[in-house]
């Protein structure tokens, strides 16, 4: 989404959409159904742009349908999640594929988050392993995926192969790449070379935002028996597939 520096230049651009909309605008349509899927609020938390998912559903299935590519993300997203429309797997598997063909990782890595929660990890694994060919940033989670045996086959080396491109990516947030970080070094503790994973878990505890870094530099420097968190970051804990961790155990494992 473009940058608006007031309310109203934006009220201005959403007005400008409804006309070119009336018009049959293919990408117009695209564009203001995501403003509206699902809203917006300035700073001070005044709807600017009143969300409307039923129209917003309307205005996506149409783009999309219509061969605009960059609709079929956010149809497969209001299918996903049930906005302005009757929720269905299906349907946002089939639209997240089309996002992908058109070769954006966005719609892949959705597919593989659909099949880990339905507990297929294989399939999960596959999606993940296309949505990192489209873009490094992906390759975390594939990453984890073969560092823990999660759905293929454990491959330690593989796992640190991707890691490193996710580090390296462009296109990653500060997130996932301090994950990243921390994924690669817990591989050099498992390996019995806490050394390599000390500047790796330096980089990741950097911000003071991750203390499963922090606690794993610790255990490091104080020679104290290491046991570290294993879980992927910022995912429910119950989730499927998160490895199996000793800093928080929990029945539903991979």
């Amino acid at each position: 989404m473009p940058a608006f520096k007031t309310n109203r230049d934006l009220s201005r651009s959403i007005e400008a959409l409804r006309l070119r909309v009336a018009l049959g605008d293919l990408p117009a349509m695209c564009d203001l159904g995501m403003w509206l899927q699902e809203g917006f609020q300035d700073r001070k938390g005044r709807a600017v742009i009143r969300r409307n998912p039923a129209y917003a559903f309307r205005l996506l299935k149409t783009a999309a349908e219509g061969g605009h590519n960059e609709a079929a993300f956010p149809l497969g997203y209001a299918y996903n999640l049930g906005l302005g429309t009757r929720r269905s797997r299906r349907q946002a598997v089939r639209w997240y594929t089309v996002d992908y063909r058109y070769g954006h990782s966005g719609g892949s890595a959705n597919i593989a988050i659909i099949y880990r929660d339905l507990g297929d990890l294989r399939r999960a694994f596959a999606w993940w392993m296309r949505a990192a060919a489209l873009d490094d940033g992906d390759a975390v989670d594939a990453g984890y995926c073969y560092q823990y045996g999660i759905g293929v086959r454990r491959n330690v080396l593989s796992a640190q192969r991707l890691y490193r491109r996710a580090m390296a990516a462009r296109d990653i947030s500060m997130w996932g790449r301090e994950e990243a970080l921390y994924q690669l070094g817990l591989s050099y503790i498992d390996a019995l070379q806490p050394q390599l994973a000390l500047p790796l878990l330096r980089k990741a505890a950097k911000d003071g935002d991750y203390p499963e870094a922090a606690a794993a530099l610790e255990q490091i420097q104080t020679e104290r028996p290491i046991e570290v968190c294993r879980c992927r970051r910022f995912i429910l804990k119950d989730l499927n597939g998160h490895a199996k961790c000793a800093v928080h155990p929990r029945k539903r494992t991979h």
